[in-house]
């Protein structure tokens, strides 16, 4: 049995946000091609105070061999089956465990001031000696150290002492928007992203309950995100040294052809250069094909030293910090953000 994952979808008004119940539709669409007849929702379905279901609703009858199950996040505290009745809709507001084929699906809606293994413990004869996967909303503190920069705080934490105490086959959680996994932790992230700070292509995931595999299936958006930020170093060739990273950054984003007019990007040079008019130009020209979402690039943030002693110095360590491995992920910082450091170092800034 294939299982179509997703969660964080933040359903507004349709005119408000239409692009999101598009990606939503994109879900249904391709698992009815696929053959598969179940959708779990990870919670946040809806944005909060939000209230009018009938849009949703109408979208959901439209594929009615499909069966939606709803796990509540945070953002979902009012929803149930009194006030969402499309036939094909299951919402759960309390830990339940569901029997999809051979395997055990316990849900755990959000509930706040509580952990989830309290929630597991709290009814683990419903799993005992079971293959079994949990579905919930919330944070796990186990070695995936993405956060929602939207929501900080703890959110109804897994522990990974609870993941090995009681082995369940995988786990799906909502609450964090980026698409990542560790082990058998998936958030599936946003399926569209909400705004500029979710980027790239999305995702959903297909869970296939025979073999406990789990697919990356990508979603179709009306609106894709990219915020690109360059790190400038003051030199005699940043000017084909930038042109040649703006290629890299674009091909690095995998669209296709006709992707490239949906893409929204915000663009912006930072750090110190020799002639800031020719990398506004750089930019300008580089991105050319897509839509900004400010006005134009900026380079509000980029200064120009003309020290020639200062700049051999910056460049030579530019080379220095390129040479390590800065993939630390999770609240460290990022190569970009070292960089600017030691420029504003050596700039005296």
């Amino acid at each position: 049995m294939r299982i179509g994952i997703t969660a964080d979808l933040h359903l507004t008004a349709r005119e408000e946000h239409p692009e999101r119940y598009n990606s939503l539709e994109n879900i249904l669409s391709q698992l009815e091609t696929q053959g598969s007849r179940t959708l779990l929702i990870a919670g946040d379905l809806f944005d909060k105070d939000f209230h009018n279901y009938s849009e949703f609703e109408r979208l959901c009858k439209k594929y009615p061999q499909i069966q939606i199950h709803i796990i509540p996040g945070n953002h979902d505290p009012n929803i149930s089956t009194k006030s969402i009745v499309a036939p094909n809709i299951h919402i759960y507001t309390s830990p339940t465990a569901v029997e999809f084929g051979s395997t055990t699906f316990f849900f755990i809606p959000y509930k706040e001031k509580t952990k989830m293994g309290e929630q597991i413990a709290a009814s683990v004869g419903s799993i005992r000696d079971k293959e079994w996967v949990l579905v919930s909303h919330g944070d796990y503190y186990g070695g995936v150290k993405e956060r929602n920069p939207l929501e900080p705080g703890t959110y109804m934490p897994l522990s990974k002492e609870n993941v090995d105490i009681f082995k369940p086959r995988a786990v799906f959680l909502g609450h964090i928007h980026k698409p990542h996994n560790r082990d058998n932790i998936y958030y599936p992230g946003s399926p569209c992203g909400l705004d500029i700070t979710e980027t790239g292509k999305r995702k959903f995931l297909i869970y296939a309950t025979d073999n406990n595999s789990v697919d990356w299936v990508g979603v179709s958006n009306d609106i894709i995100y990219f915020d690109e930020t360059f790190v400038i170093v003051p030199s005699e060739d940043e000017v084909p040294i930038l042109q040649n990273e703006v290629r890299k950054r674009i091909k690095s984003w995998n669209l296709e052809p006709a992707e490239e007019t949906k893409v929204v990007v915000r663009v912006q040079a930072i750090g110190y250069a020799t002639d800031r008019s020719a990398i506004l130009s750089v930019l300008k020209e580089g991105f050319s094909k897509f839509r900004y979402y400010d006005e134009e690039p900026s380079i509000e943030d980029l200064s120009v030293n003309p020290d020639q002693q200062l700049k051999t110095v910056a460049e030579r360590t530019m080379k220095l910090i390129d040479k390590l491995d800065w993939n630390f992920g999770g609240d460290e910082p990022e190569k970009e953000d070292i960089k600017l450091a030691v420029l504003n170092l050596i700039y005296g800034d």
